[in-house]
């Protein structure tokens, strides 16, 4: 068979072969035949685009699971993925509390044994009075059987509206947040825990530095806490339902706070922490 007639057969095949579309050309285009390579084994075909796998990266052989960036970073990756130990938001919640803070119910129980000395000392401070209208009450509750009948409740009124009774009353409640404020202010500026923080292991030191707090950060801290139980104790309704409030939501915000800070502690920037934590950074911080 001579050159011409094989140069003739091999185009009369190439016509016999249909054109392939393809997916890098426009609708109801086609590939050229010259351009058509025959198929190889473990090599795709020209004009049929790799399969697609969700969730894998295009290249062959050792593709990698696709991962969004800040999802499931692995440390040192320059960003944290969500529900790691240190963020701030672990599926959806709060972070844990750093334990080096006082916990609200050991400052409940130091105040609760704050005010109980501080009861104490008023009781002393004004025993004179107070044992009068205690005697005139004791007077009552001998000469009347039932506390409750209507001749006891108007004597008892008698002697509670009486001038001298007022006013003695008046001074020992007034006497008492004076003593608390002489107490919570010293106590807190001289050695940064009362007599109560201190039976629980708690100290007062500034937020931003856990340095000692001084007169003027105690000033403040001590005026703030005793505002809400003042107004409630010493005014009237409506206002001291307000103090009531102001005196709760006081507290309360400690509940909900990163840090355990009241509303004294914010205005006041402090923060209570537990003594122990304190005396094992001094001991780590010491050269010796």
């Amino acid at each position: 068979m001579t050159q011409q007639d094989e140069t003739s057969q091999s185009a009369a095949t190439d016509e016999s072969v249909p054109s392939r579309p393809s997916p890098y050309l426009d609708a109801g285009e086609s590939v050229p035949q010259a351009y058509l390579a025959p198929p190889q084994p473990g090599k795709p075909t020209y004009g049929s685009p790799p399969g697609y796998r969700p969730g894998l990266r295009p290249g062959g052989s050792g593709q990698q699971p696709y991962t969004q960036p800040g999802y499931g970073q692995q440390p040192g990756s320059g960003q944290q993925g969500y529900g790691r130990p240190g963020s701030r938001r672990a599926s959806g919640t709060q972070a844990r509390r750093d334990p080096a803070l006082a916990a609200p119910w050991e400052r409940l129980a130091a105040s609760i044994l704050d005010w109980i000395i501080i009861f104490a000392i008023s009781v002393v401070a004004f025993w004179s009075p107070l044992l009068r209208v205690w005697r005139e009450l004791q007077t009552i509750t001998s000469n009347f059987q039932a506390s409750s009948s209507p001749a006891a409740q108007a004597a008892l009124n008698s002697i509670l509206s009486n001038p001298a009774n007022e006013h003695a009353l008046l001074y020992w409640v007034v006497g008492i947040f004076g003593i608390a404020l002489a107490y919570f202010w010293v106590q807190h500026a001289a050695w940064g825990a009362t007599i109560g923080k201190r039976a629980l292991g708690m100290r007062v030191v500034q937020a931003s530095d856990q340095s000692p707090i001084g007169i003027r950060a105690a000033g403040i801290r001590a005026v703030a806490f005793l505002v809400g139980p003042a107004i409630a104790w010493l005014l009237a309704s409506p206002v001291a339902v307000l103090g009531g409030a102001l005196w709760a939501a006081d507290a309360g915000v400690s509940l909900i706070d990163p840090r355990a800070q009241c509303l004294h502690d914010k205005l006041a920037g402090t923060i209570v922490i537990r003594q122990r934590w304190l005396n094992r950074q001094q001991r780590s911080a010491s050269p010796w």
